[in-house]
């Protein structure tokens, strides 16, 4: 998988064959045919595998410990750039990077669905139990844990778009979360 991202991150999808991801590897193409039938199968398993890791790392972060000084603003900031991060990496440091985006939703668009419902769901687990603790308060806003997972996520998906790197969208999220989170304490 790494030899992959590397070769698509230079030479975008459509350029990229299994004999220059088998060399990358160092494995022959026969070999490599083996264990993938196409480079459609080894594009999916890579993003199949970003997304594992993402949610991963965001779930780590979601289920932080508020006694130690991360309140839910905080976690929900880390998980949503744990969950954004990878991916735009991959995109912004490749120069085929809109290739990719358009292969990723066009190969791995059932991924994509499956582990934003992930995303949500972890979101809205960690919304209840702040809401339970008195770190928010939902009904206040008019609000239930479920819609505002999604409101939180549908927004900050935004935020990727038109920034150069990640410290870009970092300091942009960070003034998005303090804000959203600031209407939701009692």
């Amino acid at each position: 998988m790494s030899a992959a991202l590397v070769q698509f991150s230079l030479y975008g999808f459509r350029r990229t064959s299994m004999e220059d991801i088998a060399k990358e590897t160092g494995v022959s193409r026969a070999s490599l045919y083996s264990y993938f039938d196409n480079k459609e199968e080894i594009f999916r398993g890579l993003a199949a595998k970003l997304h594992e890791q993402s949610l991963a790392n965001a779930e780590s972060h979601l289920k932080g410990d508020a006694s130690v000084g991360l309140d839910i603003g905080s976690r929900v900031e880390a998980a949503l750039l744990s969950r954004l991060a990878p991916f735009f990496e991959v995109v912004a440091q490749s120069a085929h990077g809109s290739e990719i985006y358009d292969e990723n939703n066009r190969l791995c668009g059932d991924l994509v669905l499956a582990s934003s419902e992930r995303f949500i769901g972890m979101l809205t687990t960690a919304l209840s139990a702040a809401a339970r603790a008195g770190e928010i308060d939902l009904k206040a806003a008019g609000l239930t844990a479920p819609a505002t997972a999604e409101l939180i996520y549908l927004a900050s998906g935004g935020l990727k778009q038109g920034f150069p790197n990640i410290a870009a969208i970092e300091k942009k999220m960070h003034g998005f979360v303090s804000v959203f989170f600031a209407g939701l304490r009692g």
